[in-house]
């Protein structure tokens, strides 16, 4: 009876143990998961982006005379707005791993139309406008069904419209520029120069992308399909969706976009030169892979895209406000956009093996 008493207690004892083991493991293990879980919220390309994002405009507002002021923050904005409208439908190409090198050719033309339409055929601007919107999905449809329905290359297509495009611009202008009619008045140039409580009307414009195309490509089932076709495309396809479809309407998307700038340009301009559009497709791709999105395709958001137009004109902004030619920002641009590829390399590792310590 004894014997029995002192086993019970004995085992009583032992389970206790155990249980405090239990919950001193846990407790030790607990710093390690909440770590686990930061590590793969923070450790994204769009995280870092931002943290740079703030540390230059610190840097630059400590530095820099008048760069920290509310019309130069509207100036960055401004400047960076035509990038940010074409890098919102360049991410929905790169996600469904396509790319479009003739935006800045394109861009380009599509002023130099504008100006010729109005000056030489006296067409209204609105008219005008509309039509430099249709040429430029126009451009966008011959990329995308040559690329998708021909099998050539998207490099290959658009580097050729790329020269193709700006020997047009040189062939219609004879390399001067076009001025829109003396005195030309019209509704339409408000859109492009005009400002509503004090903000650029171009940078309503980039603000109206930013949010549509972020709804589009996150809520939609058009936006699902967008990630399905660069994820995977041979599975997207048997799941019946129209992978080349997709495509194509997402080149489009990028020249339409093309030809709403070149719009929005003639519009507050109201001149063309055929030096518009030049190195503009450098500018356009950076934002978007600074942004995070990936030339393998399946990845990016417009979120991210921002992120990077943003960095750029920081940076743009900030070397002239130091004193700095504006031609260093072309070299701060291909610097930024190798340490972005870096960052990338870097976040992957991390956050794979963040992946591998949860389980």
């Amino acid at each position: 009876m004894t014997m029995s008493k002192t086993e019970t207690l004995s085992e009583k004892n032992s389970g206790e143990t155990r249980l405090i083991a239990a919950a001193t493991a846990a407790a030790a293990e607990a710093p390690s998961a909440l770590a686990v879980v930061l590590r793969e919220r923070l450790l994204t390309r769009q995280s870092a982006m931002t943290v740079v994002a703030i540390v230059l405009f610190s840097y630059f507002s400590l530095t820099a005379n008048h760069f920290f002021s509310w019309s130069n923050v509207l100036d960055i904005i401004r400047g960076t707005s035509f990038i940010g409208i074409v890098a919102v439908a360049w991410t929905y190409l790169l996600i469904v791993g396509e790319l479009d090198l003739s935006i800045g050719s394109l861009y380009g033309l599509g002023t130099i139309l504008m100006s010729w339409v109005i000056g030489g055929f006296g067409l209204d601007p609105w008219i005008a406008a509309g039509l430099t919107l249709c040429f430029g999905a126009l451009v966008g449809l011959i990329n995308g069904v040559v690329t998708v329905y021909m099998g050539v290359s998207a490099f290959v297509v658009t580097l050729g419209m790329l020269s193709l495009l700006r020997g047009l611009s040189f062939v219609i202008s004879g390399g001067y520029p076009i001025p829109y009619p003396y005195g030309l008045e019209s509704s339409l140039f408000p859109l492009g120069g005009g400002s509503l409580l004090g903000i650029p009307a171009p940078a309503i414009w980039l603000f109206a992308a930013l949010i549509v195309g972020g709804l589009v490509l996150g809520r939609t089932k058009f936006g699902y399909w967008v990630y399905a076709t660069g994820g995977n495309e041979l599975a997207a396809r048997e799941m019946g969706i129209p992978t080349k479809r997709i495509k194509v309407l997402v080149f489009m998307l990028v020249g339409l976009s093309c030809g709403l700038i070149a719009a929005l340009n003639g519009a507050w301009i109201k001149s063309a030169n055929t030096t518009t559009g030049n190195g503009f497709e450098f500018q356009v791709i950076g934002a978007v892979l600074v942004g995070g999105a990936a030339l393998t395709g399946g990845s990016g958001n417009i979120y991210g895209t921002f992120v990077g137009a943003f960095i750029l004109g920081i940076v743009a902004n900030g070397l002239v406000m130091a004193g700095f030619s504006p031609a260093t920002g072309f070299l701060a641009t291909g610097a930024i956009i190798i340490i972005a590829g870096i960052t990338d390399v870097v976040i992957r590792y991390y956050g794979s093996r963040a992946s591998v310590w949860r389980k």
